[in-house]
């Protein structure tokens, strides 16, 4: 019922960040203010990351005090401290606030200059026997693409203990650019409107997002686990370049370098460091029921995309997509993944929370389903390519693992050795989706995918001119027998609820992003039982 009251009262605008009254009393001529919101994230059996930003700080070194406390009206405080916080890290403070107990809902805040911040909500992770862990996961979020409803979606739910976002977390795209078709008259033109390269630009783009109400609402009321994708640097990423990084716009060391620092200045995320190298897998066991283990299929190890580069021959990608030395995570997260999978033994299940689809996708013969006449945001001649190249059923996506078989082939080898029972996170391609994942040689699944649909990002159905409702989608799933649901058209969120005998999906999808008023359904459920993941997905 606390719960429940916070999220009520957090919605309805009862938790104010500040009132000129306090300001008054305090004798405090301050501007200071907490206009992008709280946020915790990286919970721990005993610590939790507690975030703010501080603004009209000009410049200022600033003190800045935090509480966590086991109640709503913060009468029960059961840690505080005091960090510091300058326009060297952009006015942000991150706090990984400690001695906390185990499986607790808690509530925290900040205060600066007499002025207090909004309450938010986390909840550190339990320990022991635990019967239910429940999940919200989502991905892609390109704010001039439409309104966060999937955000303030999953804020209204009590009963989420923390939120799984797999990337894409900001786009870097400027106006004009991808996804921006909308972006004028849903007032979500992106700040700054060039395509962000510099630090400052990076800044300013997520907080453009943070400011977002719905974003907010979500980060207050549940704590977040995270990983980057691409857009968080630039498109079609790898660790040496991106396929939207060129010569003029700088070294792409120095643009990797400024993007991670501002996502790590602005995400609630621990901050991690290997050799010098910023890295974000990582891993969280939630007592005897999962272990969710975050992996970088993007920056860390990842080799280029096979068909990268604008004339690439057929043959020439096929020879990379079965190069056994070109890497998807590289060889030492490869060894850390193992360890990893040892150690979480001891649990149930063995979550894999990564970028990018692992399922074979074959593409369809696109010809009978398109209508090239009809109304399209992509021109005939990118359309007719696609048609001329879906003749022979090619794999659709190559910057996904299927683009690195012998490392594919690895990885689920490894989920089959030392995985008890495996559950794949995969985002990236702005579509609903679970399937079977089944390595070369078996005949039974060795592991199951779960994706979400994007929170914005276009989806295929805004892209693709079919000749009727659902044929690409219809069709995909007739050649690709791994499928076991595919939903094109619709954005959402996946609500994974995981206990000791199953781990079930359901794909929570939009009616529309660009109205301020839409409905949510619930379109499909699927499950895989525990000790039996070769048997793969099922309705539920």
């Amino acid at each position: 019922m606390l719960r429940r009251n916070f999220v009520r009262a957090t919605l309805a605008g009862g938790l104010l960040a500040w009132t000129g009254l306090l300001a008054r009393i305090t004798g405090a001529a301050t501007r200071l203010s907490f206009e992008h919101g709280v946020a915790s994230g990286d919970p721990l059996v005993d610590r939790v990351i507690l975030w703010t930003r501080v603004s009209g700080a000009d410049g200022k070194s600033i003190k800045v005090r935090w509480q966590v406390a086991a109640d709503a009206d913060m009468t029960s405080v059961i840690s505080h401290g005091v960090a510091r916080t300058s326009s060297e890290r952009d006015h942000t403070v991150k706090v990984d606030a400690g001695s906390l107990p185990a499986g607790s809902t808690l509530y925290y805040r900040f205060e600066a200059g007499g002025v207090r911040s909004p309450i938010g909500r986390t909840r550190t992770l339990p320990t022991g026997g635990v019967a239910q862990a429940r999940l919200a996961v989502v991905t892609c979020a390109a704010y001039p693409a439409g309104f966060f409803h999937v955000y303030r979606e999953i804020a209204r739910r009590d009963d989420i203990d923390v939120v799984i976002h797999l990337g894409d977390y900001i786009y870097e795209h400027g106006h004009g650019e991808y996804a921006t078709e909308h972006a004028e008259e849903l007032g979500r033109i992106p700040e700054p409107r060039n395509e962000i390269v510099t630090l400052d630009d990076y800044r300013m783009r997520h907080a453009q997002y943070k400011s977002d109400s719905d974003a907010q609402a979500m980060h207050q009321a549940h704590a977040m686990i995270a990983i980057w994708d691409d857009h968080e640097v630039a498109n079609d990423a790898w660790k040496n370049g991106a396929g939207n990084h060129q010569d003029d716009e700088g070294k792409w060391a120095r643009r990797r370098g400024v993007a991670m620092r501002a996502y790590f200045e602005w995400m609630p995320i621990r901050n991690v460091a290997k050799r010098g190298r910023p890295r974000i897998f990582r891993s969280f066991r939630f007592g005897d029921l999962m272990t969710l283990i975050m992996l970088d299929t993007r920056f860390y190890g990842r080799d280029l995309q096979p068909d990268a580069g604008g004339n690439v021959e057929r043959a020439d990608i096929e020879a990379a997509r079965q190069d056994p030395d070109r890497r998807m995570l590289g060889r030492r997260q490869e060894r850390w993944l193992r360890r990893t999978l040892k150690q979480a033994a001891g649990t149930t299940w063995q979550l894999i929370g990564q970028q990018v689809m692992v399922v074979p996708l074959k593409s369809p013969d696109l010809e009978p389903l398109l209508d090239l006449d009809a109304p399209s945001s992509l021109s005939r001649e990118f359309l007719e390519k696609m048609v001329e190249g879906s003749k022979d059923n090619p794999s659709m996506m190559l910057d996904t693992w299927d683009g690195y078989l012998p490392a594919k082939q690895d990885f689920l080898m490894d989920l089959d050795r030392y995985a008890r029972n495996p559950v794949v996170l995969s985002g990236d391609l702005h579509t609903s989706l679970g399937g079977d994942l089944i390595p070369a040689g078996k005949e039974h699944p060795v592991a199951v995918e779960f994706m979400p649909s994007s929170v914005t990002s276009p989806v295929f159905g805004e892209y693709l001119p079919e000749r009727y409702p659902c044929a690409v989608r219809d069709a995909t799933m007739q050649l690709n027998p791994a499928l076991k649901y595919m939903e094109t058209d619709r954005r959402g969120w996946l609500c994974l609820t995981v206990t000791q005998s199953e781990c079930r999906g359901e794909w929570h999808l939009l009616d529309g992003v660009r109205e301020r008023t839409y409905s949510s359904t619930v379109d499909c459920r699927l499950a895989v039982r525990a000790g039996a993941i070769s048997e793969g997905l099922h309705k539920s």
